[in-house]
């Protein structure tokens, strides 16, 4: 027989609706949240200044829906489940603040590329300061801006070649990144798996021992035939 649910569930109902002309109701699911006993377990922790409790939130209650834990322990793993997703969208988020960061790297690479061949070594370092004060001018002022992406474009340098560029100084920062995605996401699946073994190891359970009570059954009625 299958695992009893150790908490009572507490239920959200909705409101019923008209289905049709007759004034017949349907009615909606009823939603799953975290038992009582397990509220101080699933405080939120795990939040950085910028992201948003409400988001975080949204995140649980869809693993809550998708999965239905049924019992303790599918609940612990859910919640871990919910902050291992967490964490597989923050690396996604931050990927992308990285390749907005190393985007000024990028066109401070291409004016050096374009400006730099032939100067000698007390000119280099000229030059790097002044590339640098017009890579900041690129940031802060949109009429710079214009007029450094207009010379780029001249040289066949577009976005997509900048982003090339970008991606190519941030190729380490973004390796740490794949790395931490990859690990988190094998502790995810491997959670996701065992939650399946056992409810398919209580699905057997369930069926043998039900085609063993059928057995006794079928024994003693012909014993009394």
């Amino acid at each position: 027989m299958r695992e009893p649910k150790p908490y009572p569930l507490a239920i959200e109902h909705s409101s019923s609706r008209s289905a049709n002309s007759r004034n017949e109701t349907r009615s909606v699911p009823a939603r799953i949240t975290i038992p009582v006993q397990l509220k101080a377990f699933s405080e939120i922790s795990c939040l950085l200044p910028g992201e948003k409790q409400a988001d975080f939130e949204t995140i649980r209650q869809m693993m809550i829906d998708d999965i239905q834990p049924e019992n303790n322990l599918e609940w612990l793993w859910l919640l871990d489940l919910t902050e291992l997703s967490w964490e597989i969208l923050r690396y996604r988020r931050l990927k992308q603040r990285i390749i907005e960061a190393y985007r000024e790297r990028a066109i401070e690479a291409i004016l050096l590329r374009l400006d730099g061949p032939g100067l000698s070594s007390e000119s280099s370092e000229e030059l790097q300061s002044h590339i640098k004060r017009n890579v900041a001018d690129w940031r802060d002022d949109p009429a710079a801006s214009a007029e450094i992406e207009a010379r780029l474009l001249k040289h066949n340098f577009d976005d997509e070649a900048i982003s090339a560029e970008a991606y190519c100084q941030a190729r380490q920062a973004f390796a740490l990144f794949d790395d931490l995605v990859c690990s988190t996401q094998d502790r995810r699946i491997a959670i996701l798996r065992e939650i399946n073994y056992r409810r398919e190891f209580a699905k057997r359970v369930e069926r043998l021992a039900e085609a063993d009570i059928e057995s006794r059954n079928e024994r003693n009625r012909r014993g009394r035939i």
